[in-house]
């Protein structure tokens, strides 16, 4: 099992670290390209996201060395990720804000900066839920999705488990 795991996160930390990247680059690009400009709730989206791709990227790369043997890594890490989630938090909640000022200031309207704020805004929810809170994504991995598909329901995200663990092992050591 942990070969298949090891094989996965080979590739999947960074493609999690490229769409740091390409998901803001992505949105910026249709909505200029549609005639659209770049509104506080695309930049507060685009920021959102980065840091939760950028946590999410970090936190496959400290599980791929931790499965390799090299748990200082894995060590290393938790506690960052585990308190990013402030900054993650307050960007996701910022760009819901944001998102909804500018959804009432298009008096009905859906400019290409909406739809690219509410893209984004829907985006940073995901992945905020997904990595702190409860696996949501189940589409990347053939075990993950039969078990859903089962009717076992979500489960918790393996990032919360393991921050979870830490803040547990931190809390009896003080």
């Amino acid at each position: 099992m942990s070969e298949a795991v090891i094989r996965r996160l080979r590739w999947y930390w960074p493609m999690e670290a490229g769409n740091v990247v390409l998901v803001p680059l992505l949105v910026f690009g249709l909505v200029v390209s549609s005639g659209g400009a770049v509104s506080l709730a695309l930049i507060i989206g685009a920021a959102a996201n980065a840091v939760l791709l950028s946590v999410g990227a970090l936190y496959w790369r400290a599980s791929l060395r931790r499965l390799q043997g090299d748990l200082a890594a894995f060590q290393f890490w938790i506690p960052l990720i585990a308190r990013a989630q402030v900054i993650a938090a307050g960007l996701t909640l910022a760009v819901l804000v944001a998102t909804g000022a500018e959804v009432i200031g298009a008096g009905g309207g859906w400019p290409p900066s909406l739809i690219g704020a509410v893209g984004l805004s829907a985006l940073a929810v995901l992945e905020y839920l997904n990595y702190y809170h409860v696996q949501l994504q189940h589409f990347d991995n053939a075990a993950d999705l039969k078990r859903l598909l089962s009717g076992q329901g979500f489960r918790r995200a393996h990032m919360a488990r393991d921050i979870a663990a830490w803040r547990k092992t931190r809390a009896s050591s003080i």
